[in-house]
């Protein structure tokens, strides 16, 4: 029910942008563009920019009370999210290099970007640890292999590559916004609208993500996503008012 209920959403909207003001769209997309913002460098828990300010300082590219290291990671994903929208638009192939080219951009003047990692990492809380940095190629050259092969729907792809990058946690840092980007990769290229999970829903959307880390089942967080997206397409149709 949840599926066909996206499918009417997502017809919907390609009916109404046939007719509607295109430049109200844009206008539309740019505000999400900012929360997305707000939202994926907000869910790590070190970045203390309030949305407000995420938009001043896409405005004025730079702020007074906010850390070098703070301001860079918003205006990095600002700018790994048009990267992305063209990226997909322009039906790039998503392999290694693109991937590792978002996540130059992500982290351009923090560390140095797109190189896999050759420490181990923990990360907190979470059930299921990033494999040993020795075995990192080898999952991610599996990783590629998988996504180029792999037979399901737009969301269920778009979730796989996006579980995967998050478990097997490829770089020192911004492995978790890397992840969102290229989901919205995948969604952007199948006709979906991108999607931007909400900070508050952080502890369902982990939860998710660890029944795939642990089981292998990627339905949960399938199923996370495609709500977050109803929701999505409702509150873009309500905003072109119709």
């Amino acid at each position: 029910m949840e599926k066909e209920l996206l499918e009417v959403e997502r017809q919907h909207l390609d009916n109404v942008l046939k007719e509607c003001d295109l430049k109200h769209f844009e206008e539309v997309k740019e505000k999400f563009a900012l929360m997305y913002t707000y939202d994926a460098v907000g869910m790590q828990g070190q970045n203390r920019i309030p949305y407000e300010d995420v938009k001043r300082l896409s405005q004025a590219k730079a702020l007074l009370g906010y850390s070098e290291r703070e301001q860079k990671e918003i205006l990095n994903h600002l700018k790994a999210f048009e990267f992305v929208i063209e990226l997909a638009q322009n039906n790039k192939p998503f392999n290694e290099e693109t991937m590792k080219d978002i996540h130059e951009i992500l982290v351009e003047g923090i560390f140095q970007g797109g190189v896999y990692r050759n420490v181990n990492i923990n990360i907190f809380g979470a059930s299921h640890q990033p494999p040993d940095y020795v075995k990192v190629y080898d999952r991610m050259a599996k990783f590629f292999r998988d996504i180029e092969s792999f037979e399901g729907s737009v969301i269920e792809k778009a979730t796989y590559a996006h579980a995967s990058i998050a478990k097997i946690h490829p770089f020192v840092d911004a492995n978790g916004r890397l992840a969102k980007l290229v989901l919205n990769y995948f969604l952007i290229k199948g006709n979906y609208l991108p999607l931007s999970i909400p900070l508050e829903l952080r502890e369902s959307y982990i939860e998710n993500l660890e029944i795939f880390k642990s089981e292998k089942d990627l339905k949960p967080l399938v199923d996370f996503f495609k709500s977050i997206l109803v929701k999505r397409y409702e509150s873009v149709l309500k905003e072109l008012d119709l």
